[in-house]
């Protein structure tokens, strides 16, 4: 059986442990491949952890954050590996990043 989702990509494969489903596209002489990862568990869970927190002082070593390893390898191992907080920092304060944070404020 093949399933095709509204843009025109056929499911490859599909991890039921982990949610990953990887599916693919040809478009002339190519074929583009896409993965996707379920974050709403992650995001739901660093809302409630945000709610849970409020008001509260942050410390040094306390879990500021939440992020998905596909993320984190793509955007943050790299800078984090080389020592340049300034970087993580800067990612995590990024609007479009807030979903990933468990505390308000700024990192």
């Amino acid at each position: 059986m093949r399933y095709r989702d509204e843009n025109g990509f056929d499911l490859v494969d599909h991890d039921f442990q982990t949610g990953r489903t990887v599916w693919s596209k040809t478009e002339g002489t190519k074929t583009v491949y896409r993965t996707d990862y379920p974050v709403d568990h992650t995001v739901k869970s660093n809302k409630e952890a945000q709610a849970e927190l409020r008001g509260q002082r942050c410390g040094e070593w306390e879990r500021v954050a939440s992020v998905p390893l596909n993320v984190y390898y793509d955007q943050l191992a790299r800078p984090q590996n080389e020592g340049d907080s300034k970087y993580v920092s800067k990612w995590l304060n990024d609007g479009d990043n807030a979903a990933w944070r468990v505390k308000e404020g700024r990192v």
